[in-house]
């Protein structure tokens, strides 16, 4: 089985566990849930191992980055 690097604060990576390998790579910081999901579909097709787990590991966000900043449409 392949070692797991552990994700720092500011590192994306992408785990895949399998019945008896895992796969573990990073991944750009503006990957989407998306992108993560055809990752995932592409080593399901070419891992003879069930799919046991996933695990995402995206760095924090600062609250400005992510706050809005015009008026929220359709909120009432």
């Amino acid at each position: 089985m392949r070692g797991f690097h552990e994700a720092g604060a500011s590192e994306s990576r992408l785990r895949v566990v399998f019945e008896d390998d895992q796969v573990s790579f990073g991944v750009p910081t503006l990957a989407t849930l998306g992108d993560v999901a055809d990752w995932v579909a592409g080593l399901a097709n070419i891992h003879d191992g069930a799919l046991v787990a996933i695990d995402v590991k995206m760095p924090r966000q600062t609250a400005s980055s992510i706050a809005p900043t015009g008026p929220l449409h359709g909120a009432h």
